[in-house]
């Protein structure tokens, strides 16, 4: 007899595992986009981090006490759930580009409960929704962080200039010091 169970079936048990992620959550322009139109960016923006690794430049949720700073551990709740990043809304399926993959195979709500046809549909639509965010802040965010930096040098390139030749002194003999 055939199963006819479908090969993804997963019910949030809210663990909170989802948010037990070593480079926080990742956080997409479009998410950004979204919390600026719903309000949600106030609460949001100081647990956003930017970080970097050669060649690459990613923005997430930080992490407290190995957890994402929007999990509230004792009510086991995400403080911004019904506006929660693209990332959240997928876990823990992912799409590659070609197909969909498990992005952690040990979460505890993996083959719980039913699933029907419409929560299928609306995990993958997010997981693919992620997937092409993902590649267009990679694409994006680089450019972004170079006119940001920009910006921030003709400033301090401004405000340099108009010191006298004492605060400048003192202030190339602070900059020696963190050396």
């Amino acid at each position: 007899m055939q199963d006819t169970r479908p090969k993804f079936v997963f019910t949030c048990q809210r663990c909170g595992r989802c948010c037990e992620r070593e480079k926080g959550v990742a956080v997409y322009l479009s998410d950004i986009e979204r919390w600026s139109r719903d309000g949600t960016i106030y609460q949001v923006f100081p647990s956003i981090s930017i970080s970097s690794d050669p060649g690459s430049i990613s923005m997430s949720l930080d992490i407290d006490e190995g957890r994402c700073k929007m999990y509230e551990a004792q009510s086991k709740e995400c403080r911004i759930y019904e506006n929660r990043p693209i990332a959240c809304r997928a876990f823990p399926l992912r799409h590659d580009g070609s197909g969909f993959l498990l992005g952690d195979k040990e979460c505890p709500g993996l083959g719980k409960g039913e699933m029907s046809k419409e929560a299928l549909q609306e995990m993958r639509s997010a997981a693919s929704q992620e997937h092409e965010d993902e590649a267009k802040t990679a694409a994006v965010l680089p450019a972004l962080q170079a006119l940001l930096l920009k910006e921030m040098t003709k400033q301090s390139e401004e405000a340099y200039s108009k010191l006298s030749d004492e605060e400048k002194s003192k202030l190339e003999e602070i900059l020696k010091k963190d050396k």
